[in-house]
């Protein structure tokens, strides 16, 4: 996975996900949020993504086909191919990006199954509409339904859209900063063990006068795709650590590492500060995903009772009684 995907952090506050630009490609931190090793490579966190796979495979299969004919192919690679129409490489980029959970996810390692989903979906549509269950009345009903939730949906995104300006979302970001209540955030590196006794024989060399990045590079298990980067583990709040790993890094001061190893879940770390502060709020461009969420949910029943005001209702007050 691309380091500033793997590298994303949550804060508190919900008006804003911050960006990671101070975060080194440093991926296997015992962070809270994911408590397991970052690297898409690592076979526990495969699992766990060919196991969400599934679990979305449904919810693939509601997505529109993409209609294409052999003539109509663009220059991605065709990668399946079921009656006449087939399936291209950019169509299974698009549709893993359709699906929020997927996005940060490496195509390759869901491959397999989102392709097998993909023909399922072919051959169960082909099957059904050769059976002509879309005549039956129940269908009927069921798919003019659909069309009625997409034109509703698509007819409301575009009038919020229209509204949607810069200015006002720039409004939302400036209520936001005034709830934003800024936390301690501490700068650290950590070399990570898989025994006590390697912890404490890396102790003894720092307390010997070594170089606590170069000893990182050395002896850490915690390497991304571009090794240890000296343990530098960027800034952090002390609930984006579990809390084995966060307490111990903030009951240190500036310039202090561990005199004992810290034990985790993930092995033995040695741990050094290198400074504090505090957390700064993202930026506007940073939280403008966030900004543009938060205000379609503040317009949307403005937009509605808009759409209200034009239309000719009548309501007739008529219930049953209660028996």
């Amino acid at each position: 996975m691309k380091n500033n995907q793997r590298n994303k952090r949550r804060y508190s506050n919900p008006n804003f996900s911050r960006p990671v630009n101070d975060r080194p490609a440093v991926s296997n931190a015992p962070r809270a949020e994911v408590p397991v090793q970052k690297e898409v490579s690592s076979v526990k966190t495969r699992n766990i993504i060919i196991g969400l796979v599934t679990v979305l495979i449904l919810v693939l299969m509601a997505y529109t086909w993409p209609k294409k004919t052999a003539q109509e192919i663009d220059n991605s690679p065709v990668v399946a191919k079921v009656g006449n129409e087939v399936i291209t490489l950019s169509d299974m980029e698009a549709r893993k990006n359709a699906i929020p959970q997927l996005r940060d996810v490496e195509l390759n390692d869901v491959y397999d199954k989102l392709l097998d989903s993909f023909i399922n979906r072919k051959v169960i549509l082909d099957a059904a509409k050769k059976s002509n269950i879309q005549d039956e009345k129940d269908v009927k009903r069921a798919l003019k339904e659909a069309e009625e939730n997409i034109l509703v949906q698509a007819y409301l995104a575009r009038k919020i859209e229209e509204k949607r300006t810069n200015q006002a979302l720039q409004a939302i970001y400036q209520e936001a900063l005034k709830d934003f209540k800024p936390q301690d955030e501490i700068h650290a590196r950590h070399i990570l063990v898989a025994t006590e006794k390697e912890a404490k024989d890396i102790i003894i060399k720092l307390k010997a006068g070594a170089d606590f990045a170069k000893l990182a590079d050395q002896y850490s298990l915690d390497r991304g795709p571009n090794g240890t980067n000296g343990g530098d583990l960027g800034y952090f709040t002390k609930e984006m650590m579990i809390p084995d790993f966060g307490n111990p890094a903030f009951d240190m001061k500036v310039g202090e590492y561990s005199k004992k190893p810290v034990k985790t879940p993930f092995g033995y770390h040695i741990i050094k500060v290198e400074d504090r502060r505090k957390a700064a709020p993202p930026s506007f461009e940073a939280s403008i995903e966030a900004l543009k969420v938060r205000f379609n949910e503040k317009e949307l029943p403005n937009v509605i009772e808009e759409i209200r005001k034009n239309a000719k209702v009548e309501r007739f007050d008529v219930k049953k009684e209660d028996k």
